[in-house]
């Protein structure tokens, strides 16, 4: 049933949310032509889709594919391909959360900052947080109290047990631990945070009713195993990883070690453990965010009360409190913000290591002794990405890099210090490919700074990921042609341009620049094309150094081509022009060029059968060596008077 048209049928489980250029509904499972699918799916409409209701299900009609990643995609054209069916029932819990936030969506209009944060808090639903809020939580290290979580799981059990406690029904309290530890899930929805933080509750609560109580350590090791039996993909999941991670921090690090400085070393305690796995899963770091932590947190408790009161009362009032406090949080953060950014990651050795080591001490030791073995254990990783990101600043000799960003381009140039990068990659609908995907591949290699960025032509799968390097790696100055200049993803990049004032120079004839030991001359077709215009017009770079010559094409098809070959030079890589597609590599451009090696940046399993057998074939009548980045990974080519290529592995992203 891939890339058919098909009929799909899907259960209705979080609202839709927008992207840079599409509003999104993810379903956890679907049947296609009456066929089940246990697998995820996410449906992607071109139009403003009608506000979810009581419906319990959503049918839609389209070409089924699969993404990059192998998840399962869906492009719904026109609304009437789309419709809501069945009803849910009033006695389910998760009726009763979305009837909360219907009567939300009565107040977005006027409060629209204040409502989508009632929505992530109280109700678990963060589709209608907006960019900027969700960008400053990142910054301040303190993401994980936005959206609801297992602390606000933990916070609310706390006080109705506390309540309970306090008049004296003790063994109330103890059940209404578990009735909340079985709704919670049932009402916010079984994601994994809620879920491991209800596991926690229940066995806790489970222990006081059965007159065996046990030790936060034990309660810590029995939750994690219990999770990983009810669901062990949870082992390779980056959440599963902080959650436990952190509360072990507090629990083996800072309860031993806070006999006076009680916050100092909790705070301590989380940010040598929780740094190492964020480095390693996300590739960030905010410095202080451990502290801003544990700052926000009661701030993000009387949110999540007046938010959970203004749900029951709608009293207006309330929203003006919630206003407020996220103002201060926003102020917090923006402390914080200078000091977070990208940094390159650990090995998965170090990592492996530090935590082996780590989970020796748990076992063997005891007390202070145990609690600082942990701590130095898990320095080995933060340690060997401090390394990691300082050695690779500089190389010895000119590199050029085709990182693997998917059905994309990203083309790396590096020479001592210098780096150029040439395009962006992307993918339509992801306003964060720069952050998740983009960025992690620059700074591992130990960039910190981009001195020339140079973007062929604005489509998705090239400018997606340029706002971000704008913005974190601080770009000194950008190319680009000013004709066909235009969409949604130019839009967003003109923008990061003019907020940080980059300095730009519009390729309107020859460009020339040295950068380092590159010699760099871009230039593009002098023409208007009527036929894929944006792609024929991309900017063409040749790179030159230490007499070797590496051509780098954009996107140009069969007609821009047949152009621009009388000037072009024999080279010893030629980066394949638009991904292989057959529309392109032409034999006027193979004989003009004569590579000896050509690499491919395209998507494993991309939509567009890139590169095309066409493509192959004359490149292996030519005896031209194929390097791809769907199979190889990131294509690193070395000049050192040869000519090396290798395909480097990446930190899993």
């Amino acid at each position: 049933m891939i890339d058919r048209f098909v009929t799909i049928d899907a259960p209705i489980e979080a609202d839709w949310s927008t992207g840079e250029n599409a509003h999104v509904l993810r379903c956890s499972r679907f049947a296609a032509n009456g066929v089940s699918v246990a697998a995820p799916i996410s449906l992607y409409a071109r139009f403003e889709p009608p506000q979810i209701g009581r419906e319990a299900s959503v049918r839609a009609e389209g070409l089924l594919r699969i993404g990059e990643g192998g998840r399962y995609v869906m492009t719904v054209k026109s609304p009437r391909l789309m419709t809501y069916t069945g009803a849910i029932s009033m006695w389910s819990p998760s009726t009763w959360n979305r009837l909360a936030d219907q009567r939300l969506r009565r107040y977005a209009a006027a409060y629209p900052d204040e409502v989508a944060m009632i929505d992530a808090l109280v109700l678990g639903r963060g589709e209608r947080l907006s960019n900027d809020a969700k960008q400053n939580f990142r910054r301040g290290g303190t993401y994980h109290l936005l959206v609801f979580s297992g602390l606000q799981i933990a916070l609310a059990a706390g006080v109705i047990a506390f309540a309970l406690r306090w008049a004296g029904a003790t063994r109330a309290s103890d059940w209404s631990l578990i009735a909340f530890a079985a709704l919670a899930p049932a009402f916010i929805g079984p994601t994994a945070s809620v879920s491991r933080s209800s596991v926690g509750i229940a066995l806790y609560a489970i222990s006081r009713l059965l007159k065996r109580p046990t030790s936060f350590e034990n309660l810590w090791c029995i939750a994690a195993i219990a999770r990983l039996i009810l669901v062990p993909a949870d082992l390779a999941d980056p959440a599963f990883h902080l959650t436990y991670a952190g509360a072990g921090a507090l629990i083996f690090i800072g309860k031993p070690l806070s006999e006076r400085a009680r916050w100092i070393a909790y705070a301590c305690a989380a940010e040598v453990v929780i740094t190492p796995l964020t480095l390693f899963h996300f590739h960030q770091f905010a410095l202080g965010g451990s502290v801003m932590t544990i700052v926000l947190t009661p701030i993000v408790f009387v949110m999540l009360l007046a938010g959970a009161l203004f749900c029951a009362t709608g009293l207006t009032p309330l929203l003006h409190v919630v206003g407020a406090l996220n103002t201060v949080c926003m102020f917090l953060n923006g402390i914080t913000a200078p000091l977070s950014g990208f940094f390159a990651a650990p090995m998965t050795a170090a990592l492996g290591a530090g935590l082996v080591a780590a989970l020796v001490a748990i076992a063997f030791a005891r007390g202070k002794r145990r609690a600082l073995a942990i701590a130095f254990a898990l320095l080995i990783p933060t340690s060997a990405a401090i390394s990691r990101h300082l050695h690779g600043r500089r190389i010895d000799h000119p590199q050029i890099v085709f990182l693997d960003v998917g059905q994309g381009d990203a083309i790396l140039l590096r020479s001592g210090t210098t780096n150029v990068l040439v395009d962006g990659g992307g993918r339509s609908g992801d306003a964060r490919f720069g952050e998740t995907v983009l960025l992690p591949l620059l700074v591992d290699r130990g960039v910190r700074r981009v001195d020339l960025v140079i973007l062929s032509h604005p489509h998705p799968d090239h400018c997606g990921g340029l706002p971000a390097v704008i913005d974190q790696l601080h770009a000194r100055e950008v190319w680009l042609n000013p004709r066909r200049l235009r969409g949604e993803c130019a839009y967003v990049m003109l923008g990061a341009i003019g907020e940080f004032e980059t300095p730009v120079r519009l390729i309107r004839a020859d460009a020339a620049a040295r950068v380092g030991e590159l010699q760099l001359l871009s230039f593009t077709a002098q023409r208007a094309f009527r036929h894929a215009a944006e792609n024929n017009s991309s900017v063409v770079t040749r790179v030159t150094a230490r007499g070797r010559a590496v051509l780098l094409t954009g996107d140009i098809e069969l007609e821009s081509e047949d152009e621009l070959a009388p000037r072009i030079l024999p080279v010893d890589v030629l980066k394949v022009p638009h991904h292989g597609s057959r529309s392109s590599s032409t034999p006027a451009l193979l004989s003009a060029a004569r590579p000896r090696v050509a690499v491919i940046s395209c998507g494993a399993n991309n939509w567009f059968g890139h590169p095309h057998a066409s493509v192959l074939k004359s490149l292996k009548e030519r005896h031209i060596r194929v390097w791809r980045t769907d199979r190889s990974g990131t294509v690193e080519v070395d000049i050192d008077g040869a000519i090396l290529c290798r395909p480097q592995f990446d930190t899993p992203r």
